[in-house]
């Protein structure tokens, strides 16, 4: 039967199981205790007679068994039915944890060591007034088969030849994840998901960021001349080859775009994000900006930027 308590003193066996070490994980615990109790307490009902602590006692009472279980499924994601068998726990009671938890991490980013949080675009700005450079990417995950023929249709990528859900990310120049839009269809192309987000109209308010997109944003500098976005230069049927300056460009332009690759690639650590979503497709988003303020709180204590 794992607990905190016991668990915590194997730390290696921890870090795999959770994808964060002991003083991580204590810290991502004591960054949303305050928002864990008050969501409890929405639960209440305005006229009850007992007193808060009395009644059926929770199957786990502590929060940080209760987090646990939260971030041994999204690392690991194995099935309800063997996280029973490893928390002692009824699988009903698993589905109720992991479902208290999405709402709690997904609505903040973490943005510093002392825990500051944003939950805007324009908050983002307030909180970081210099800012100056944002990365933006999309990230496809595969989702088991729909069974309805127009479901398919809208998730079938024609890049990844599989079914998938798509989420666009933007990052700052250190890889710290900023926003993550909410999620759309797989057969979306990269730009047209773009243009449906809110960041176009937070970028235009804020001329003075430089944005850097791969090859699959062509056509923005045309549609959004507020905007500087920097693009890697194609090769073209009537200029079959870019010259030497080009290349350079776009060599500086892959250094500085690898960031927002590595802080996917650092999601999608936590399984939840790599491997086949099995979950509803309705509360992907949720769990991508979860995993996300997870992926921030540990870059940024395993970084001294």
């Amino acid at each position: 039967m794992i607990r905190f308590h016991s668990f915590s003193k194997r730390p290696k066996h921890f870090l795999s199981f959770t994808g964060l070490t002991v003083d991580e994980f204590l810290k991502l615990e004591r960054s949303i205790k305050v928002d864990w109790r008050e969501e409890r307490n929405k639960k209440l009902k305005a006229n009850r007679i007992r007193k808060i602590g009395g009644g059926r006692k929770l199957a786990l009472q502590e929060l940080k068994d209760r987090l646990l279980v939260f971030l041994v499924y999204a690392k690991v994601y194995p099935s309800y039915l063997l996280l029973e068998y490893l928390f002692n726990v009824d699988e009903s009671n698993i589905c109720r944890i992991i479902q208290e938890f999405t709402p709690i991490l997904s609505g903040k980013i973490v943005i510093n060591r002392r825990g500051r949080k944003i939950s805007t675009l324009e908050e983002l700005r307030r909180v970081i007034p210099d800012l100056d450079e944002v990365l933006i990417d999309s990230t496809e995950q595969r989702i088991n088969r729909p069974r309805k023929k127009q479901v398919r249709k809208k998730h079938h990528s024609g890049k990844k030849k599989a079914f998938t859900i798509k989420t666009q990310v933007m990052t700052d120049k250190r890889g710290l994840i900023l926003h993550t839009s909410n999620s759309s269809p797989g057969r979306i192309h990269d730009y047209k998901y773009f243009q449906q987000t809110k960041v176009p109209g937070w970028l235009e308010d804020n001329p003075d960021i430089t944005v850097y997109g791969d090859s699959g944003f062509q056509g923005v500098n045309k549609d959004y001349p507020e905007i500087s976005f920097k693009l890697p230069t194609k090769r073209t049927r009537a200029k079959k080859e870019l010259t030497r300056s080009e290349k350079i460009m776009n060599t500086k332009q892959r250094k500085k775009r690898v960031a927002v690759e590595h802080s996917l690639a650092h999601a999608k650590k936590f399984r939840i994000l790599a491997d086949i979503y099995r979950n509803s497709k309705e509360h992907y988003s949720a769990i991508f900006k979860s995993i996300a303020f997870i992926a921030n709180l540990r870059m940024l204590e395993r970084t001294t930027v």
